[in-house]
């Protein structure tokens, strides 16, 4: 599914309205009882996530702290989850493969960047509540509204870089070299 990550923080911000909704109208702390449930949440995440998506799974998970990558030979479809961090990608030794590769990011607060050889035809959706997006110079914000970008001849081109991008609070930038 490819909105997996906006279908997550919907469900995390509806749950945490209810939580605060039963919190005032029955007098409960409401950090009291969200605190311990997004812990344990998060624990449990951690434990079957892996095993959920399988063997070749390809995923990157941190809950705290950076992640830098500089890729080379054949570029793989992966998933970076970060909780509260930075991705740093610096593709410019990476080769594309014929086709589509799709790079997912999905975390709570992430600066991320993105560099990206001449020419690469890319497509980004960044969906979060705040981002704020610079695409080659060029700066894009949104507030409760994705960030689409896309350069042209991307449907045509014979090898395609997507970025999925599903958090709450982003800071993207994409460039190239």
């Amino acid at each position: 599914m490819q909105n997996r990550g906006i279908l997550v923080l919907a469900a995390i911000l509806i749950l945490s309205g209810v939580m605060l909704l039963l919190s005032n109208l029955f007098n409960i702390n409401a950090w009291a009882l969200c605190f311990p449930t997004l812990l344990i949440i998060l624990g449990l995440w951690a434990i079957f996530r892996p095993k959920l998506g399988g063997e070749n799974a390809n995923i990157d998970f941190t809950l705290l702290g950076d992640i830098r990558r500089r890729p080379t030979g054949p570029l793989q479809n992966k998933e970076y989850w970060l909780i509260v961090g930075d991705l740093d990608m610096d593709l410019t030794s990476a080769e594309l493969p014929v086709g589509e590769t799709t790079l997912r990011v999905v975390g709570f607060v992430g600066d991320l960047n993105f560099i990206l050889p001449a020419a690469t035809a890319i497509s980004m959706s960044a969906g979060a509540i705040a981002v704020d997006a610079k695409i080659d110079g060029r700066k894009q914000e949104a507030v409760f509204s994705p960030v689409h970008y896309e350069t042209p001849g991307y449907a045509q081109a014979e090898r395609r870089l997507r970025l999925d991008i599903s958090m709450f609070v982003a800071d993207v930038d994409l460039r190239s070299l």
